[in-house]
């Protein structure tokens, strides 16, 4: 498969990850999300080459924690609530690793490390625009003013992408690599 096909694919299990976890929240379906986000990670971990799994399963738990990290700090801060959360809830949780996924080589995001500028304006307008769209499908609030709110959303989430990115390369697996994605087993 082709590196376009698998951004394609990546963007598209991106977008259904994030669907399933805030509609299924907003539905009072909390766990939909997380389950349809663990069997779509699941095979993107199986497609990484054999001695890049574990990196790549590291990758993935570390932006778990990240996220878990930001939102409920974003929560305790009264800058966005979730019914009856005091911290961040699974579903929203999920989409973090969701999102480091797209990260790898070959995702729907991984060539903004070479762009990190762009990364940064990606975070920073993006972030505040898809908690907007939780907001206005019923899956969050957020507090006092909206702008305010969005904008130290937006704030945080421009440290996200590059926080991903140094990761990966920190771990001397820069979007991924380490050999070809594979779409076989072994």
């Amino acid at each position: 498969m082709n590196m376009t096909s698998r951004a394609v694919l990546s963007f598209a299990f991106m977008q259904v990850g994030w669907f399933a976890c805030v509609l299924g929240a907003a539905r009072e379906y909390p766990w939909l999300g997380p389950a349809i986000v663990f069997e779509g990670l699941a095979v993107h971990v199986w497609a990484q080459p054999r001695g890049a799994r574990v990196n790549e399963v590291l990758i993935l738990a570390f932006a778990a924690v990240l996220g878990f990290l930001v939102d409920t700090a974003l929560l305790r801060g009264g800058v966005m609530s979730v019914a009856g959360a005091a911290v961040s809830p699974a579903w929203l949780v999920a989409l973090w690793p969701n999102l480091g996924a797209a990260t790898a080589r070959g995702g729907s995001l991984a060539s903004l490390e070479r762009r990190p500028i762009l990364g940064v304006l990606l975070g920073l307008l993006g972030g505040p625009l898809a908690y907007d769209a939780g907001v206005r499908l019923g899956a969050i609030g957020v507090a006092g003013g909206r702008l305010g709110a969005l904008a130290i959303i937006g704030a945080a989430w421009s440290l996200v992408l590059p926080a991903l990115f140094f990761l990966r390369r920190l771990m001397g697996t820069p979007h991924g690599h380490g050999g070809e994605m594979r779409l076989g087993p072994g």
